[in-house]
């Protein structure tokens, strides 16, 4: 037979009660364990479980993190691709403005404010180009001499990607032919 390990004490189920709720010591009676039971079997095991909850929950941080970093990403994505059609917009508003003939000057592969445009693009956008392309309507199709068809492209390149991206926007520009 094994002889029972003392190892705390409890206080009688009938004994005096403190004034402050607690036992008296002095009624106080050994409480006996079994003999196979050690203390130190499970010393760790909280330790274990925090580590186990720290390096969950910082998974879960990692993942917050790679969410917002996405998330970023998309943002400028659509920003960047909101500043190209404001751009090209713009451009093909100014144009409406213009006759035929101030247009080719102006938007022309030497044109003063095709060259400001494509300075203001390259300051919105990153790596950005901006090609406007000019063309002489086929008179046949109702429009006056006065009129162009214009295709404005704006291109730029996301910081860190290989992809480009690309906006175009086309437009016919002029007045209706009057008369046969």
């Amino acid at each position: 037979m094994t002889t029972p390990t003392l190892t705390s004490f409890a206080a009688p189920q009938g004994g005096a009660q403190r004034p402050s709720g607690g036992r008296a010591s002095a009624e106080m009676k050994p409480r006996l364990l079994p003999a196979h039971y050690t203390p130190g079997r499970q010393a760790g095991s909280y330790l274990l479980e925090a580590l186990i909850a720290i390096l969950i929950f910082s998974f879960g941080v990692l993942g917050l993190i790679g969410l917002l970093g996405s998330s970023i990403r998309i943002t400028n994505d659509a920003r960047f691709r909101s500043e190209a059609a404001n751009l090209a917009s713009a451009m093909i508003a100014d144009m409406w403005t213009m006759t035929a003939t101030q247009m080719d000057t102006e938007f022309g592969s030497s044109g003063g404010k095709l060259k400001d445009w494509q300075d203001k693009a390259k300051a919105l956008l990153p790596t950005a180009t901006a090609t406007v392309d000019l063309k002489e309507k086929d008179l046949k199709k109702g429009l006056s001499p006065e009129s162009r068809s214009v295709v404005v492209t704006v291109s730029w390149q996301m910081p860190g990607e290989t992809e480009k991206h690309q906006h175009l926007m086309a437009a016919e520009i002029g007045k209706n032919r009057i008369g046969p």
